[in-house]
């Protein structure tokens, strides 16, 4: 016998051998011998079926075997005999007949044998499981046995085919597909017509992000509470609310999977950001810290509080005294442990262990003295939706790193409510996150993957993610249970490492609440409508991409277009975009189509006989700058096809073309003139002193002989000037006046160049026009143009507007200023600009005459706004502005200071702006910044200023220090903090007052707010400890994890460390000094949950 399981590993067996075993035509015994019954998989009906080939040596290339039924399908085995696509293998496969129905499947394990016609017990057998469908009617071996060892004894096996036959049959048992995916290859696969649901699509590495947004958006209430904040005027790449409501949105209701580059652009998140795995606990607060501010004094106000926050009390209750410290505090999530704990009730358990203090870890209490006392943590309430984090990574001594634990962890579908959970899948150093998910309260399970949803059992959700090692099937060790629908073999090496990261339960009394459905009347009408006009537009791009395969835009210039254009050139046809300035239209036409039915096409439009109109063709001059009229189409051109044109009258490297041409219309009862050799098409344009346009006066013939003041009542009568005028050429990017009384041929005058006039003006006139802010001529008016710019200017103070301006890039600071104010409506003298916000290196620096181009570094060149049609196709770069209380004038002899004041456990900072006199004191800005908080200490000299750099104290400042010492170093931070109760008590000549910093691991790599504290003389240890974890304001599951140490010489690249590790240590007598400190080696979880684990923290703009 041979047999070949699901991982392709072959056994033979010979007539010689064992000859007792079951023939082929034993059909249970077959069954348990090459196709062993998974117990995870549901049997529908099994069968066999023998068929014997007579003349095997005769048969075609290609046969197939009678047909048998089973479960409703007819099926028949397909034969190659001499090979397909080789030639050395037979190749068997099972076929089924494809049925006349709709999406069809059936899926079947099968054994495919071949045996000997004489002897039932010589047989040989592959197997496999396979989902057939009319994309895959058949599945087998393509190298089935080798053709040359059928007639033979080979490896023991054999022989199969003797006196020219062969017996070949066919096991076959189909299985019930419980969750409609049972393995799918998932090719075309489509999530939302499948299961109803859409997938978000992968950046990079943002699983963990698109797991918890499907996990957020299925929490209804939280959906509803992202929807009410107002978001009507802003912008996607802006604003995370918008970016996350149409994300949203898009969940509910896109056939597609869903993007998310809007959503992390409004993080301030860049390519590299995306590529880099976080940890989704920490993503989760992170980005609900930002909504909760943005929800604040909107009807979504205090949602995420509602739904997610809950209470827990940290306490020490003396045994034998009535005595109990206590403090509650709220959370949003509890870090369960999974190493040491079978399930979540044992990780409940042991969070809430109560340690006993006693012997030399008495409690110190007051009043009582040292006392015998428990210690713990109890919950006061639990929220709505409750999140829970099992504690997959933790840090090995051993190895010195963040290892990930595959322990097995068991959770319930219930602790009083159910939901969801989240999955990691991989190593410390990689994975995969994907949530599972029941999105409403019936018990129907999902698997969100990305971009892919797919349906899955109950056992997927749960038992498939208690993490451990493969569960093994002890009748049949070789064949994994199937993991998800998946194929089998693929599972067995995913699964030691796939396990529930975070589990998300919902309390059972608020389920009808919490996911209560989101009706269209709970969705904002600005987004829906906003959203369908981009749906709009991207189908009309489709439409027109579709169409731009076989037919060929045509932009047509005319005189009214030209008349009504104010620009360079004769209009702006946009060959990207496929756009051109109002006036010009644009027609379609077939590729194929000749110019001369093209015409018909525009007689029809232009109501026009085709006699009365000519067409002259476009072209670029002057280095692709010009768009000017070329040559009008002879007979013989007009016989040319559309597309033809358009290569002619397009720059050769676009990538989007359009056929361009000028329509040359009669004038009334007249006829075309007839051209002659010595004359050329000009275009005239006057720039109105008075109205500052510039508009189009039509087309003019003229003589290369004639002079230009032939000319000149010709061209005062069509500008209505009484005065004589001025003639300028108009060359990109200016114009060139036209001196003297000289033929046009001396002026180089070509067919479609443009002449623009202006009336001559006096002195005076120019004089009184420049006094009132007007342009005096034309050469100025096309500066005027060729500068334009668009900036958009955005508040620092969230309060303000965002406001896009078009602007001459030339115009000083003080111009820039005061248009802006204008439109703010606040005094010119207190807006203050910069490039960026994060460091006051980016502060525009005051001065009146400095332009707007010199003030942003990415503002685009003039050539990028003439080559588009709208200057919002063209990068708009930003200028940051803030409204100060002065003139910005005043700043010269002022600093402003960022200063982060914190309290007493130096958790939580709040940043403020102090301006401040440059010959002024630190007491001044102590003074400011008592002003500007809520401190309860108004007295500045209680209030300490310092300085951090590289998580050491580098500086601190006495009142009365001039602030020109502060904040000299790009990278410091600067620090004001009250002075605590213990420092301003200590005794100065016993105690000493000594420096604390936070690392972890490697003392050179501090991180967080170092702090001053006071080494009390005589006090030991334990009794320290109690007072550093109070200012860290540290809880005890965390501060249980800090290890205290000595460093000496904490500026050296390599500090001396030396470990605390006794109670009675005394750290008074440790002698630290300024270079000195205390250090606490703890994880960073200011910035990261898993500061080891992922490669960085989370940080979101706004």
């Amino acid at each position: 016998m041979i047999t070949k399981n699901s991982q392709g590993l072959p056994t033979a067996m010979s007539a010689d051998e064992d000859i007792k075993k079951a023939p082929v035509t034993d059909e249970d015994a077959m069954f348990k011998q090459i196709l062993v019954k998974n117990p995870d998989l549901e049997e529908i009906g099994r069968t066999s079926f023998h068929w014997v080939i007579k003349d095997f040596d005769n048969l075609p290339d290609k046969t197939h075997s009678p047909s048998f039924e089973l479960d409703g399908y007819s099926w028949r085995i397909l034969l190659f005999p001499r090979g397909n696509n080789q030639k050395k293998s037979m190749s068997v496969y099972l076929e089924v007949i494809s049925p006349e129905l709709d999406n069809w499947h059936v899926c079947g394990q099968f054994a495919l044998v071949i045996s000997n016609p004489r002897n039932a017990s010589v047989y040989f057998a592959n197997n496999a499981n396979h989902r057939f469908s009319a994309d895959e009617v058949d599945w087998g071996f393509t190298r089935f046995y080798e053709i040359d060892e059928l007639s033979q004894v080979y490896r023991g096996a054999g022989p199969f085919l003797e006196n020219n036959s062969i017996t070949l049959s066919a096991f076959l048992r189909t299985i019930k597909d419980e969750t409609g995916i049972l393995w799918h290859n998932f090719n075309n696969y489509d999530s939302r017509k499948e299961t109803g649901y859409a997938g978000i699509r992968n950046q990079g590495a943002t699983c963990y992000m698109n797991s918890l947004l499907q996990s957020l958006y299925f929490t209804n209430e939280f959906r509803k509470a992202v929807y009410q904040i107002p978001t009507e005027h802003e912008e996607p790449h802006k604003s995370i609310a918008l970016a996350l409501q149409r994300i949203f949105y898009n969940l509910q209701y896109s056939p597609t999977p869903v993007g998310t580059i809007e959503l992390t652009k409004s993080f301030g998140w860049d390519s590299v950001e995306s590529f880099t795995q976080h940890d989704v606990q920490e993503f989760n607060r992170v980005l609900q810290d930002n909504l909760e501010e943005k929800m604040k004094g909107t009807p979504a106000d205090g949602a995420i509080s509602k739904l997610f926050k809950g209470k827990m009390k940290s306490y020490i209750k003396c045994i034998d005294v009535d005595y109990e410290s206590s403090r509650s505090e709220d959370y949003y999530d509890i870090q369960l442990n999974v190493k040491g704990c079978k399930n979540l009730e044992e990780s409940f358990r042991e969070y809430i262990q109560v340690e006993t203090l006693e012997g030399d870890n008495k409690y110190m209490a007051e009043g009582h003295g040292l006392q015998d006392a428990k210690k713990g943590v109890v919950f006061e309430s639990f929220p709505p939706v409750l999140n829970l984090q099992l504690k997959r990574f933790d840090y090995d001594f051993m190895q010195d790193a963040m290892v990930k634990i595959n322990d097995r962890h068991e959770f319930p579908a219930e602790i009083n409510l159910d939901e969801f959970c989240i999955v990691h899948s991989g190593d410390i150093s990689s994975g995969h996150y994907f949530a599972l998910l029941r999105p409403e309260i019936e018990e129907k399970w999902y698997r969100f993957d990305d971009d892919r949803v797919i349906p899955v059992t109950k056992k997927d959700a749960f038992e498939e993610n208690f993490g451990d090692e493969t569960i093994k099937d002890n009748n049949n060790p070789s064949a994994p249970p199937p993991f998800l629908g998946a194929r089998e073999n693929s599972a067995q090496a995913l699964k030691r490492f796939t396990n529930a990261y975070m589990l998300v339960y919902i309390r059972k009394s608020k389920l009808d609440e919490i996911l209560a459905p989101v009706e269209n009347t709970d969705i904002p009408p600005h987004l829906k409508k906003r959203l369908d006009d981009e749906k709009a537009l991207i189908e009309k791009r489709i439409k027109d991409q579709q169409e731009m395969q076989l037919n060929v835009k045509v932009a047509v210039v005319t005189d009214d277009s030209f008349n009504n254009y104010q620009g360079f050139n004769l209009g702006l046809i946009d060959d990207k975009m496929q756009e051109v300035s109002p006036g010009i239209e644009i027609f379609k036409a077939l590729k194929t189509e000749k110019v001369s039915a093209f015409k018909q096409q525009l007689a029809e439009h232009y109501k026009i006989e085709p006699d009365r109109f000519r067409l002259w063709t476009l072209t670029y001059r002057h280095n692709n700058a010009l768009l000017r009229v070329d040559k009008p189409l002879q007979s013989a051109e007009e016989r040319v096809s559309v597309d033809k044109i358009k290569e002619y009258t397009s720059l050769p490297n676009s990538a989007k073309k359009m056929a361009k041409f000028f329509m040359e219309i009669a004038e009334k009862d007249k006829p075309l003139p007839v051209l002659k050799n010595d004359q050329v098409l000009v275009f005239l344009k006057y720039f109105d002193v008075k109205e500052q346009t510039l508009r189009g006066l039509g087309h003019v013939f003229i003589s290369y002989n004639d002079r230009l003041s032939t000319l000149m009542p010709t061209l005062m009568k069509m500008s209505d000037s009484s005065k004589h005028v001025l003639l300028y050429k108009e060359e990109a990017p200016n114009v060139q006046l036209l001196k003297g009384d000289q033929q046009f041929r001396k002026f180089d005058i070509q067919n479609g160049d443009i002449i623009c006039l202006q009336s001559k003006l006096s002195q005076k006139e120019t004089e009184n026009l420049n006094r009132n802010g007007l342009i005096a001529s034309a050469p100025d008016y096309y500066r005027h143009l060729y500068h334009q710019a668009v900036v958009s200017f955005e508040p620092i103070d969230a309060k303000r507007k965002g406001v896009q301006l078009k602007l001459d890039r030339t115009l000083p600071y003080s111009a820039v200023a005061a248009r802006l104010a204008s439109e703010l409506n606040v005094e010119a003298g207190k807006i203050r600009l910069m490039t960026d916000t994060d460091t006051p290196a980016h502060l525009v620096q005051y001065k009146p005459d400095t332009k707007l181009e010199e003030m942003v570094p990415d503002l685009p060149v003039p050539e990028d706004y003439m080559q588009h049609n709208q200057f919002e196709r063209v990068h708009m770069p930003t200028l940051y502005y803030e409204v100060l209380d002065i003139n910005v004038a005043d700043l010269e002899s002022k600093r402003s200071i960022d200063v982060t004041v914190v309290g007493p456990t130096l958790r939580q900072g709040t940043k403020v702006t102090a301006l401040v006199s440059r010959v002024g004191t630190v007491q001044q800005l102590l003074e400011m910044i008592v002003a500007k908080t809520k401190l309860d200490i108004k007295d500045p000299s209680l209030i300490r200023l310092f300085e951090v750099e590289n998580g050491l104290v580098t500086k601190e400042f006495s009142p009365d220090q001039t602030v020109d010492s502060v904040a000299t170093e790009e990278d410091a931070m600067v620090y004001a903090e009250p002075i605590p109760a213990d420092e301003l008590e200590m005794n100065v000549d016993t105690d000493r007052l000594i420096q604390v910093v936070h690392y972890h691991n490697k003392p050179n790599k501090r991180y967080g707010i170092p702090f001053r504290f006071v080494a009390i003389k005589g006090e030991p240890f334990e009794q320290t400890k109690k007072r550093l974890q109070k200012r860290t304001g540290l809880g005890d599951m965390d501060w249980k994890n800090v290890k205290f140490t000595i460093l000496r010489n904490i500026f050296a690249p390599e500090p001396i460390t030396t470990p605390i590790e006794t109670d009675d240590f005394d750290l008074r007598k440790a002698r630290l000094f300024e270079e000195d400190a205390l250090g606490l080696d703890h994880v960073d979880k200011s910035t990261s949950r898993s500061a080891s684990v992922f490669d960085r923290g989370i940080s979101i703009r706004g």
